[in-house]
């Protein structure tokens, strides 16, 4: 059961997109040259690359996407910091909203969607830091089903040290170019902070 959610406009069909905040995980082939987005939550159909996501609802097919009395849409949030407590995220990058876009107090839910900017996400460091993680991604461990998981260098050694299984492990710079080149978009800048410096 989802909480409810303080909205703070109504719904409005917005032609210039809305930039906002999202995670997603990672699944991809072997090698991983070829990657794609999934949601954290929700369907669990990849966005497409070369073309928008489009919302749907799986609860009442009828009405239109996001309703303001339902749950659709295509979630992003205002703040990166708000995605930290979000289940296995492997990538972090900012996203344009529109179509039918409803705002909440916390982001945004959209009708359609595109990345715009994208990086990968050591998980365990973005949970820690937020998006001023001291470390980059440097391999990816792709687990069977094709779902791939960032780590840096501290926590891929920590994983091995405790036992964490890794069937298979790419270097981080293949499989994020292969991500940046299916989606056509830039990287995202890592903003670099001291974690010690609130």
């Amino acid at each position: 059961m989802s909480t409810p959610q303080v909205l703070v406009e109504a719904p409005s069909v917005s032609v210039e997109p809305v930039h906002a905040w999202r995670c997603w995980t990672l699944s991809g082939s072997r090698d991983g040259s070829y990657v794609r987005l999934t949601p954290l939550a929700g369907d669990g159909r990849p966005w497409p690359a070369g073309r928008p996501a489009s919302a749907t609802c799986i609860r009442y097919r009828t009405h239109v996407v996001p309703h303001l009395a339902c749950t659709c849409g295509l979630y992003a949030v205002n703040d990166p910091d708000r995605l930290r407590q979000s289940r296995d995220p492997s990538v972090l990058g900012t996203v344009a909203l529109w179509g039918r876009v409803v705002q909440h107090e916390r982001g945004f839910r959209a009708e359609f969607g595109y990345p715009q900017r994208l990086r990968l996400l050591c998980y365990l460091c973005f949970a820690l830091w937020g998006n001023h993680a001291p470390r980059e991604c440097t391999v990816v461990v792709r687990h069977r089903g094709g779902r791939m998981v960032p780590l840096c260098d501290a926590h891929h050694e920590l994983s091995q040290r405790y036992g964490y299984p890794m069937r298979r492990v790419l270097p981080a710079g293949v499989v994020e170019s292969a991500l940046l080149s299916a989606y056509a978009v830039d990287p995202l800048r890592q903003v670099w902070r001291d974690p010690g410096i609130s």
